[in-house]
């Protein structure tokens, strides 16, 4: 049996990344106190390193939508979690507990859980990037993905699009009937040229609360055709780094 107290503070960043992933993951699984998975949609791998505030705990949580406004009723408080591993005796199980309640949540049997933890030698296989391969970088502040959530809600996609031309490249959105298109960000200086082509970022990787800058980073496969796209952002003290791939499209040049 395995038991963590988090102050009010580290409870909430918990809760933050919890968050973050309710609409995009049916389930959770910590893994020695890391996230890192698959989402819903297989857009994106998101991957989280809470071993600052819940050391190398393993909570498997199912159902996450549902199971959050539980999680959310210990909010301000000082918050234990006690995890027991499954035995011959009994099931594993992990409870929640403040000073004056608890809730005791069994493991959920793992073979139907939609999102599995993924190994770091998986990651290193779908994602193996060199620096001499690095296309682009941009920092993003807090105001800048804020925008692209509400413009990427408001005109119904699920994708933004990086647009190469060149020596520079923007991001732009656009609705599905083209009659509004936004541009979110222009001039980003690229180490690589490259001419009319355009690269669709999932909209769900940009969907994070944070509390540091954003770091984008774009590198191109050197054998293929394909973007291999990073973020990189904190949450307090919780790394996250964000994966995803993207086939990179040729387009007509066009004029704004």
């Amino acid at each position: 049996m395995q038991t963590i107290s988090l102050n009010s503070d580290q409870y909430n960043d918990f809760l933050r990344c919890l968050t973050i992933l309710k609409d995009i993951c049916n389930d959770v699984d910590i893994q020695k106190g890391i996230i890192r998975q698959r989402i819903d949609a297989k857009t994106a791998i998101f991957q989280f390193d809470l071993t600052p505030i819940i050391s190398d705990t393993t909570i498997p949580i199912s159902n996450l939508k549902k199971k959050l406004d539980l999680f959310k009723s210990f909010i301000g408080q000082e918050v234990q979690i006690t995890v027991q591993e499954k035995t011959e005796q009994e099931e594993g199980y992990y409870t929640l507990a403040d000073q004056y309640s608890a809730i005791k949540f069994l493991f959920p049997h793992m073979e139907f859980m939609d999102n599995k933890y993924m190994m770091e030698d998986e990651l290193n296989v779908i994602f193996t990037v060199s620096e001499d391969d690095l296309v682009l970088e941009s920092q993003m502040q807090q105001i800048i993905t804020e925008r692209i959530k509400i413009i990427t809600s408001n005109f119904n996609i699920h994708a933004i699009q990086v647009v190469f031309n060149g020596e520079t490249a923007g991001v732009y959105a656009t609705t599905q009937s083209k009659d509004q298109i936004a541009k979110i960000i222009e001039n980003i200086h690229t180490n690589v040229i490259i001419e009319n082509s355009i690269v669709n970022l999932p909209t769900a990787i940009f969907g994070i609360e944070h509390d540091t800058p954003v770091s984008l980073k774009i590198y191109k496969d050197s054998a293929q055709p394909v973007t291999l796209n990073k973020l990189e952002t904190k949450l307090g003290d919780i790394d996250i780094n964000i994966f995803s791939r993207a086939n990179i499209i040729a387009v007509e040049n066009q004029e704004d």
